[in-house]
């Protein structure tokens, strides 16, 4: 492991002393311990997603299938000899080259408490790399496919599935390094009782009766759904703050080992005069398979534990906009939850600034039951 530089700051004195080391991790066991810091920060709770371990360790490897767009240093911080903090800066060419802005991101963060001045070194030695390479901003919580925002509240509770479930620290740690707030989100959850699925048909039928026809991916064919979705999502996503472009060789590993699963009965694409045109990804209740649950503990039902399900995310192209397709995918999606025994559908994650998808998950009767922030700040 190589050991980079860090100039102390004033309030540092442990990074002076040497008490706090930044360091690089290469080796195998260096980068397991890189994966597993998470499992300190969360372990004691009663209800947690737990990070895919090895897949992070491709992604700062260079193995990834995201890896040919990105340049990637993960980093550590060590405390006389333990890691209490760690971070990946990310220059994502794919990102600059899209929306033509020399933006780094700051991903993987995850710090033990009490721990300021190990972040603040951290970060500080992160963005020096980032600013070496050209980038004059750099942003933390929002990513796609690398990085998701930090919760605002229900801290301590089994977070939507994707979603971060942080400590309250972490928003005074990223502020103590110099860190805006840049947007907010939100997560909303719709109860599938007897009056919302009621509602849910009526859009449904309505869409059909102006022409839309919303199929399954199971019934439309799941790889080619696959590509439908990478499709529509990028062209109704191409002005979407955050997002950037993405590669159906790209999309196909991630989604195809799910084909066995409810996601191709729950996940829609909508079509009109035979082209598509609307595509929702949704997932069944992952928390009985992913999450971990301490002896003993339930999972809070509009939570997880099997009955939840969640609407990742909905796209409908320019031209098709309008019809209420958008809703009429969703409820279809819902429909499909409902019949699998769920009891609650999640509708996530929208952009504080994004009103027609709010109005969607007005339209749905889903509430707000969690909210979220990402972080911005310039080199």
């Amino acid at each position: 492991m190589g050991e980079l530089a860090v100039q102390s700051e004033p309030d540092a004195n442990d990074v002076a002393s040497g008490n706090i080391r930044i360091e690089r991790p290469s080796s195998r066991e260096e980068l397991e311990e890189f994966a597993r810091l998470p499992f300190e920060v969360y372990g004691a709770r009663a209800a947690w997603w737990p990070p895919d371990a090895s897949g992070e360790i491709d992604l700062v490897s260079g193995r990834s299938s995201l890896a040919r767009f990105l340049e990637i240093e993960p980093l550590c911080a060590r405390r006389d000899g333990k890691v209490v903090a760690r971070v990946s800066a990310v220059v994502n060419r794919r990102y600059i080259e899209h929306w033509g802005e020399p933006l780094g991101h700051l991903i993987h963060f995850e710090a033990l408490e009490a721990e300021g001045a190990a972040v603040a070194a951290l970060i500080k030695t992160a963005s020096e790399w980032l600013r070496g390479r050209g980038m004059r901003a750099v942003r933390s919580g929002f990513a796609a496919f690398l990085d998701y925002p930090y919760t605002i509240d229900n801290y301590g509770q089994l977070s939507s599935f994707l979603l971060r479930a942080n400590p309250p620290s972490y928003h005074r740690y990223l502020k103590g390094s110099g860190f805006e707030t840049e947007k907010g989100q939100a997560d909303f959850t719709a109860p599938l009782d007897a009056n919302a699925l009621e509602r849910y048909r009526r859009m449904v039928a309505a869409a059909g009766a102006a022409g839309t026809t919303i199929r399954s991916w199971r019934e439309y064919g799941y790889l080619a759904a696959i590509d439908e979705w990478t499709d529509v999502t990028n062209a109704a996503f191409d002005r979407h703050w955050g997002w950037n472009p993405v590669a159906r060789e790209e999309v196909r590993p991630m989604l195809m080992p799910l084909w066995e699963t409810p996601v191709a009965d729950l996940s829609m694409l909508a079509m009109r005069d035979g082209e598509v045109v609307g595509a929702v990804f949704s997932v069944p209740d992952f928390s009985p398979m992913l999450a971990r649950l301490r002896s003993g503990a339930r999972f809070q039902p509009e939570r997880g534990g099997g009955s939840r399900g969640a609407l990742i995310n909905v796209g409908v192209l320019e031209g098709g906009r309008g019809h209420g397709i958008g809703g009429a995918m969703a409820a279809r999606s819902f429909l499909a939850m409902a019949e699998r025994g769920m009891r609650y559908a999640g509708y996530t994650l929208v952009v504080d600034d994004n009103w027609a998808s709010r109005r969607t998950a007005a339209a749905l009767g889903a509430h707000v039951t969690g909210n979220f922030l990402t972080y911005r700040r310039n080199l």
